[in-house]
């Protein structure tokens, strides 16, 4: 091969020659000289008979003579339109001596002699295809057949072809083009076998640039508008496929199969599928024929997509099962080539599984095919023995097999969801994957659940899921926690909380008619989950704590529905006590490891139990709580935050004793009192006084008679007081709110003089601290609610009530 600068330099002399000779040529056109021109068009196609330019220059000169081509070819056009007999011409160009410039001249005139329908087309066509082949060389006789192509596409027989009748019918354009393509073909491939042993993978790469020149005689078939589907499925493709085989070349079926399949309709593929399917099985053992197969379903499966979106039922005839025929051709191919790997098998059945799923989607058989069959294929093979070590790793493995094996599993999630479970080899199949994969398929599966909102309505179903996204679960066995370098555990990966948070979601896809069903569903969580460790219970117990107290509200209707003897209503079988039970347990098991969590689930939990009328229970919960408190919670924000949490579940709840609740709000009072700065117990303090003089509540708007001692309300105000006027006496203004809200709803302890006399304090402080910017928020307040009391000294319904407090 010689080098690139001798390539170009070659190059150039030819187009030299090319350019100067077609100047003559044109020159003897402009001067009426057609022998001059049709002589110095023979010396400029002298040139493409060459041996010394690599394939891609020679597509280069050949680009440039056909330039020069059109020009003659246009010429010779106004010739035979001005009367010259374009017989004559025909015949004097083949008396060229050289055969390549003789040929290109016979197509270049031939293709004007169609046109001027002196002669039926398909005479002409015959006399110039067998002519050509006199030119024998791979290279050249490629071009020239290019060439050929090129010159009749617009000229063939055809429907509403002026061509057509007396030219010839659109067989005889079906033969013309068939016959070049394997003329074309059997070039393309002696290329193969052009030059020495050592430059074999040159000659493939010229041979891949050169497949376009063999795709256009297909291209051509395609575009036959009287091609049917009987003559494509009886002359067409017995023809291709013939050559096809015959060929027995690698690169050539890997292509032609590949362009059968792009160029042809989706009809004529679906009519024909048994005998091009059959022909796969035939192709050489280095043929990459899953590649094939994977084109050829993806194919069909967007015609049947479309036909879908149409309105049509399917878009494969009934009376074709293209799974089984595909199935049959990939079963033909395992068992006969025995070079085929696990990883390439696996591929076939995760091809099979996507197309099942486009084309057949209720047939669930289909996939359970597939898998079963995988998962056979795997148990031949010494694959699960070899793959121990990577069984051991959390890391994904990134081994082909694992890999094609993870593909394999996933592929039918996002049509099958929850009926994946079904299919006991899928369950089986999980099993051969190492923890990492395993995680991902799992992952995959969970969002798959989720996104179609698949619900969760048996123990059993349950139970299948939890056992597919083990990974998610739990560790892998005999792993530890990571630990900084002090042997702390670190905190969790932001990819762990988000797989967590996926797997909480879980818990509001189950759903049953039936309250027992749905416990018993919820119990199997709760195993599940608490086997995942401290970290993974902060995420997954507090959403089935939710989803129960839910569950025990549903429990009590039915409770009340029973004693009211409504018609069908049967008792439970667990009573809403027993589901507020459960709800504790849970709650308890998260105590320990992370206390804030649990300390406002027992505070929600309370709240549901109130709703239900079990005071007793809602006080347990509420006690459970300040435990949590007196031994968890030392931040001082969060101490805050807890107590906050605290008085406002204790305000939602109406159904206390009055001497259980008297005895939760002192130590909630008492706890208020302790806080380390002084600013927070000013503030909790004086928040606790709402306990001792709560609202009515009533779920009808009915009054409810509640626990009240208007004078431990003023006790509280007055400490408060006292606490900020030791600490910050911006807080009076806060602490003037509360006098205001229990002066407004009659807490009869709450006089006018003490709303005077606060207000009185709060001016003289403010007075004498003068506009400072650092209390402009505090002064703002302040003012507004000034603003308040006068609006309601103007307003006639509280005039009198307000009338006395001194502003």
């Amino acid at each position: 091969m010689s080098t690139d600068e001798e390539q170009q330099k070659y190059l150039q002399d030819a187009i030299k020659i090319v350019k100067e000779q077609a100047f003559y040529m044109k020159r003897a056109m402009d001067g009426d000289s057609l022998k001059l021109a049709l002589d110095h068009a023979t010396e400029m196609l002298r040139e493409l008979r060459t041996n010394l330019l690599t394939s891609k220059n020679y597509y280069e000169l050949y680009m440039r003579v056909l330039d020069e081509l059109r020009e003659l070819e246009e010429y010779i056009s106004s010739l035979q339109r001005n009367g010259r007999s374009i017989v004559e011409i025909y015949e004097q160009v083949q008396s060229c001596g050289a055969i390549v410039p003789r040929l290109y001249l016979m197509i270049c005139v031939g293709g004007v002699y169609i046109s001027s329908l002196e002669a039926p087309a398909k005479d002409i066509l015959n006399d110039i295809v067998e002519m050509v082949k006199g030119v024998q060389h791979p290279m050249r006789g490629l071009f020239l057949r290019n060439y050929l192509t090129q010159v009749s596409k617009n000229r063939l027989p055809d429907i509403n072809s002026p061509y057509e009748g007396s030219g010839g019918t659109v067989q005889d354009s079906i033969q013309f083009i068939l016959q070049n393509f394997i003329e074309t073909n059997r070039l393309w491939v002696r290329l193969q076998n052009q030059g020495v042993a050592k430059d074999r993978k040159k000659r493939e790469k010229e041979r891949l640039d050169l497949r376009i020149l063999i795709g256009t005689n297909l291209v051509r078939l395609s575009q036959l508008e009287g091609l049917d589907v009987n003559d494509y499925k009886n002359v067409v493709l017995p023809k291709i496929l013939e050559e096809v085989v015959s060929s027995k070349d690698v690169i050539a079926q890997n292509y032609l199969m590949d362009c059968l399949i792009q160029v042809f309709p989706d009809e004529f593929h679906i009519a024909t599928l048994d005998k091009f399917l059959t022909t796969c099985t035939e192709l050489k053992e280095k043929v990459n024929v899953r590649n094939i197969l994977e084109s050829l379903m993806d194919r069909l499966s967007g015609y049947t997509a479309r036909a879908t979106a149409g309105g049509s039922q399917s878009a494969i005839p009934s009376d074709i099962n293209a799974f089984k025929l595909f199935n049959d051709c990939v079963t033909s191919l395992i068992e006969n080539r025995s070079n085929m790997t696990l990883a390439e098998t696996l591929k076939l059945q995760t091809a099979l599984i996507n197309f099942a799923l486009k084309c057949y989607p209720n047939r669930i058989d289909y996939v359970t095919h597939c898998l079963t069959t995988s998962s056979a294929l795997i148990d031949k093979t010494d694959f699960v023995e070899t793959s121990r070590n990577d069984a051991n790793q959390d890391t994904r493995s990134t081994n082909e097999t694992t890999t094609e094996i993870e593909s394999l599993l996933s592929a039918p999630l996002s049509i099958l969801a929850l009926k994946v479970l079904d299919i006991p080899a899928y369950g089986k199949l999980m099993t051969y994957l190492p923890w990492g994969n395993w995680k991902q398929v799992a992952l995959n599966f969970l969002q798959s659940v989720i996104t179609r909102n698949a619900p969760l309505t048996e123990v059993d179903q349950v139970e299948l899921l939890f056992n597919a996204i083990t990974p998610l679960l739990r560790d892998r066995e005999g792993t530890s926690p990571a630990v900084d370098e002090d042997g702390r555990e670190l905190p969790p990966s932001e990819v762990f909380v988000q797989e967590q948070q996926l797997v909480a979601k879980v818990i509001h896809l189950m759903k049953s008619d039936d309250t027992d069903s749905l416990l018993r569903i919820y119990i199997v969580s709760r195993k599940h989950f608490t086997n995942g460790g401290t970290n993974r219970i902060k995420y997954t117990l507090g959403p089935l704590v939710f989803g129960a107290l839910s569950l025990a509200r549903r429990v009590k209707e039915r409770e009340k529905a029973v004693e009211s003897e409504t018609e069908g209503e049967s008792p439970p079988q667990f009573s809403s006590r027993k589901v507020f039970q459960f709800v504790l347990e849970i709650i308890n098991t998260m105590a320990t490891a992370h206390p804030d969590h649990a300390l406002r689930l027992f505070l929600q939990s309370s709240q549901a139990a109130d709703q239900c009328s079990y005071p007793a229970i809602a006080y347990e919960f509420v006690k459970e709580a300040l435990l949590i408190y007196e031994s968890d919670i030392t931040d001082s924000k969060s101490q805050v935050r807890a107590l906050t949490s605290v008085i406002g579940t204790l305000l939602n709840c109406a159904n206390f004793p009055n001497e259980d609740y008297e005895a939760l709000i002192t130590k909630v009072a008492q706890y208020a009192n302790k806080l380390l700065k002084k600013p927070d117990q000013s503030r909790m303090v004086t928040l606790c006084s709402h306990l001792f003089w709560p609202k009515t509540i009533s779920a009808d708007g009915t009054a409810v008679e509640r626990y009240s001692d208007p004078e431990r309300v003023l006790e509280c105000l007055q400490r408060s007081l006292k606490i900020a006027s030791v600490c910050n006496t911006n807080l009076f203004v806060e602490i003037l709110d509360r006098y205001l809200y229990n002066f407004e709803n009659d807490n009869p302890s709450i006089q006018v003089r003490y709303l005077s006399g606060l207000i009185a304090l709060i001016n003289e402080q403010l007075g004498a601290e003068g506009q400072n910017p650092a209390n402009a928020s505090v002064q703002a307040h302040y003012r507004n609610t000034i603003e308040y009391i006068k609006n309601r000294q103007r307003t006639a319904e509280t005039k009198d009530k307000y009338a006395e407090i001194t502003l």
